[in-house]
């Protein structure tokens, strides 16, 4: 695999891992930008960060909606008062699993063709607010690129203009693009951006 991460320093926070022959991808966006959304989102990477450490069922979806559910609870038990956003993906030379809340999103782009894999998601309530109903999602890998992103690029760039530079060659150049669409004329982002991008690597059969 070949991925590539991008992030801000507001309250996105984009991350990938890997675990044999498995990559796991997360984007986690803390709401309203805050302090406490920012902590929010480093919580959900840290649960995301022991499930991968732990090895066990990486390649189940239902793995992923436990694993955000766990997040939902600690950051209600912990007091703190942030909620966040996220999408969390295990990829393997087989297919994508993973779930998701919020209002982050996964896409997969294959040439011409897109297929939002995280279409069903709630979009509330977030982590940290004690009801978030995090939705699952599998889908058969057979190449192409994923990209996983907070609504700092989703909202603000239209879906064919994504397309145009998801696919460039070099995947961190890709993902450094991708992170400067929103831009605009003032030269100011409107939202933070943090995404990642996988792809199959070039020397893979």
């Amino acid at each position: 695999m070949e991925p590539a991460s991008k992030g801000k320093p507001g309250a996105d926070r984009a991350w990938v891992l890997t675990h044999g022959a498995a990559t796991v991808l997360v984007v986690a966006d803390g709401a309203g930008n805050s302090h406490r959304g920012a902590e929010a989102a480093e919580a959900v990477l840290r649960g995301v960060q022991e499930a991968v450490a732990s090895g066990s069922g990486l390649e189940g979806a239902e793995t992923w909606r436990a694993v955000l559910e766990r997040c939902d609870a600690r950051l209600v038990s912990s007091g703190q008062g942030g909620e966040t956003t996220a999408v969390v993906a295990c990829v393997t030379s087989r297919r994508v699993v993973g779930a998701s809340v919020g209002d982050s999103e996964l896409w997969l782009f294959q040439g011409e063709r897109c297929h939002a894999l995280t279409a069903h998601q709630h979009r509330k309530p977030l982590l940290g607010s004690g009801g978030a109903r995090p939705i699952i999602f599998e889908h058969l890998w057979r190449g192409g690129t994923l990209l996983g992103a907070s609504d700092g690029l989703f909202k603000y760039v239209d879906l064919r203009r994504i397309q145009e530079h998801v696919g460039l060659a070099d995947v961190q150049a890709a993902a450094r693009t991708l992170a400067t669409l929103p831009r605009l004329a003032s030269g100011v982002l409107p939202d933070d951006v943090g995404l990642v991008l996988c792809r199959p690597s070039a020397s893979r059969p």
